[in-house]
Order: C-alpha cells, then structure tokens, then sequence
C-alpha cells in the first residue's frame, strides 16, 4: 500500500516538472525576442515566479515520494496525508500562479492555501523519515 501512495508523488512530480520545464523553455525563448514591454510583464515576472517554485515543488514530490515508498510504515495515516499536502501544495501554489499568470487572477487568492500546505506537508514528513531511518539502523 504504501508504494502506491509514494509512486503517486513521483508521478505527479515528474508530470508536473516537465510542465514546468516548458514553461522555462517559453520563456527563455519568449525573452530571446528582445520585447522591452514583455521584459517588464506582469505576466512574465509571474511565469518566471511559477517556474522555479514548480520546478523545486516538483523535485519536492519526488524526492519526498520515494521516501514514502521507502521509509513509510503501510498502516501509518501520516504517509498518506503527507502525499495529499504535498501534490495539492504544488497544484495551489505554483499551479495556481500559473493560472494568474493566464489572466485567471482570481487564481492566486489560492496560492497562500498551496504554499501552507507545502509547510505541511514537509513537516508531516519529518516523523515519517525519523521512524523510516531509525527502523534501518
């Protein structure tokens, strides 16, 4: 059971950083054009936000995925709370950046619930690992 949980992380963290890759690519393409007014963007500065927070939020899901699937105790609820905090935490706080940035700027009033529960989701981890690597030695 536990690999499941885990392997939803990875895929979701792999899925999600080649989306944020492309972004990346747009936008080193887009600023190779030498547009000053895109240069100053709202939009821009929100891609090039969105970008880097789903790049790390992403390595987050899978770094923190294959713990799970290593470390994680099957009947412990916290491996399965923890998976949940950490892909919503990417969708809703540089998912919905990535909204704002198309013109949804409604999106972002979601963006403080993505990154709360980013914290979360990383400390629901800790006792997770702690258990997972005390059990090894």
């Amino acid at each position: 059971m536990k690999n499941v949980i885990g392997k939803k992380n990875i895929l979701f963290g792999l899925v999600y950083f080649l989306a944020t890759l492309g972004a990346g690519l747009f936008l080193a393409n887009k600023g190779q054009a030498g547009d000053p007014a895109w240069a100053e963007s709202t939009t821009k500065h929100l891609l090039a936000v969105a970008h880097s927070h789903g790049n790390l939020e992403s390595l987050l899901n899978i770094i923190f995925g294959y713990l799970i699937c290593r470390l994680a105790d099957p009947g412990l609820g916290l491996a399965k709370v923890g998976s949940v905090l950490l892909i919503a935490g990417a969708a809703l706080h540089s998912g919905t950046i990535y909204l704002g940035a198309a013109g949804l700027a409604f999106a972002l009033n979601f963006t403080p619930i993505g990154a709360i529960s980013m914290v979360l989701g990383v400390a629901v981890m800790i006792p997770i690992v702690a258990k997972g690597i005390r059990e090894e030695n």
